[in-house]
């Protein structure tokens, strides 16, 4: 047996008091380091999609270096104002309405969500102006004093970015595209391009690939939003399809594939985002609510109701109304031998006469008539005769005019070869080259004068 003395016994205790003391100190050290650090992190790390840039905040920090002034910084909500902002930062609401009316005349037209803002409060609690980043690439700033409030508008100095993403299809396209980092605006663009020739509702199939030459465009150094595409190839099915993108003389891009041919046809292949096809094009088919056999000569596409319905080509209206078993229905005429039939319609958006664009809004997906569900039955006439829309060959719109042909070829061998030569070997998005836009415009000033009321617009550089 181990006996201790009472002597013994308390220099022990003594240690391991003073042990456990000092773990303890240790501990409360090591605690406020980690602390201190990961505060640190947090400041250097934080959401940069919630602030200002730090060019815009400079800058605007620029425009008064004053110790009375402070400056508040705010990015703007989805349904936020100039009231309810000023409101939050208890700011004199009149004051709101005052700068969004000096404003407008320098072509501002509403907050956004994700614009930049920067109040400049003075030692009275009271703003005395405020630097607008809009997401429509302009600056808009407000200075003012006891007589005069000072509205400015210049543009924002653009960067343009020019990728190749590539990619393979394993569930649907805006999945594979966004796991390379690509948004659903610029999925949209691509699918736009296509829609003549890919249903992308129901075509896609898993191994499809897909390139794209694009443009992500920055200001002050944050992304604002995807540019054109200025080419693109596509693969479905081992069927390629290729859009080289040559600017018109408005400057907006349109596209031809390789032979100089416009991507873009007469006729949408579908006029609706659908979700299957319930009943295809049938010269017998058992009717589901009459039980009996007779031709289905359209396309019944299954949506839910309330979908939108687009016009499929350009044309005039020549029927919109109710019709019989179709329930509420539109006919339009497309020249001397084209018409399109949309029946089982929930709301119509067109009168009878009215002058349509091919992917105009005229309708709503409804099961009004005789009809088991929501669905759109969609049918095209050439001359006397109904065909299948989703089979029959449609004519295309002008390909390059002659005159330019060299110019597009130029271009279709230049898209060619970074299609075939860069990054050939690699999944996703890279950068090509970086262009700054030159945006020389004048200044716009719009000026004040708060006592007595009336207003002066000045135009020119300052």
């Amino acid at each position: 047996m181990f006996f201790v003395s009472l002597a013994d016994g308390n220099k022990m205790r003594k240690k391991i008091l003073c042990g456990q003391l000092r773990y303890a100190v240790a501990r409360f050290l090591f605690a406020s380091a980690v602390a201190a650090v990961m505060s640190g992190c947090r400041s250097a790390t934080g959401d940069v999609r919630k602030k200002p840039s730090i060019a815009f905040i400079e800058q605007a920090n620029q425009e008064a270096q004053t110790p009375e002034f402070k400056y508040v910084n705010h990015t703007i909500r989805s349904g936020e104002t100039f009231a309810r902002i000023f409101s939050h930062h208890r700011i004199d609401p009149a004051l709101a309405r005052l700068y969004h009316q000096s404003l407008k005349p320098i072509g501002f037209k509403a907050l956004y969500p994700g614009d930049s803002l920067i109040l400049t409060i003075d030692q009275n609690a009271q703003c005395a102006g405020i630097s607008l980043l809009s997401k429509r690439q302009n600056w808009f700033k407000i200075k003012h004093d006891s007589t005069r409030l000072l509205a400015e508008k210049r543009p924002v100095t653009l960067v343009r970015q020019v990728h190749i993403a590539r990619g393979t299809l394993e569930s649907s396209l805006s999945e594979s595209m966004w796991a390379i980092g690509l948004g659903d605006a610029l999925v949209a663009k691509l699918t736009d391009i296509f829609a003549w020739d890919i249903n992308f509702f129901m075509d896609p199939r898993k191994g499809d690939s897909f390139e794209i030459i694009f443009e992500r465009i920055y200001a002050q150094g944050q992304f604002i939003g995807y540019g054109n595409i200025l080419a693109a190839r596509y693969v479905n099915a081992d069927k390629e399809f290729f859009a080289v993108g040559m600017p018109g003389e408005d400057g907006r891009l349109s596209y031809y594939d390789l032979s100089g041919k416009s991507v873009q046809k007469q006729f949408l292949k579908a006029p609706l985002r659908f979700n299957r096809i319930s009943s295809g094009f049938s010269y017998s088919r058992r009717h589901p609510i009459l039980g009996v056999y007779r031709p289905h000569l359209g396309i019944d596409y299954a949506a839910p109701t309330g979908t939108p319905v687009y016009s499929a080509a350009d044309g005039v209206v020549s029927f919109a109304g109710w019709k019989g078993g179709y329930g509420k229905h539109i006919r339009i005429r497309h020249g001397a031998s084209y018409q399109t039939y949309y029946g089982h319609l929930h709301r119509i958006a067109v009168a009878p006469g009215a002058h349509v664009t091919q992917g105009q809004y005229i309708a709503t997906v409804g099961k009004t008539g005789l009809a088991t569900g929501p669905h759109l039955d969609y049918r095209m006439k050439i001359g006397s005769r109904f065909v299948n829309p989703r089979t029959v060959s449609l004519p295309a719109c002008e390909g390059v005019p002659e005159a330019q042909l060299g110019h597009y070829f130029t271009l279709r061998q230049r898209a060619l070869c970074i299609l075939t030569q860069r990054f050939t070997d690699e999944t996703g998005s890279f950068v090509l080259s970086i262009v700054e836009d030159d945006r020389t415009a004048e200044r716009t000033r719009h000026i004040t004068l708060l006592n007595p009321p009336m207003h002066v617009r000045q135009q020119g550089p300052s």
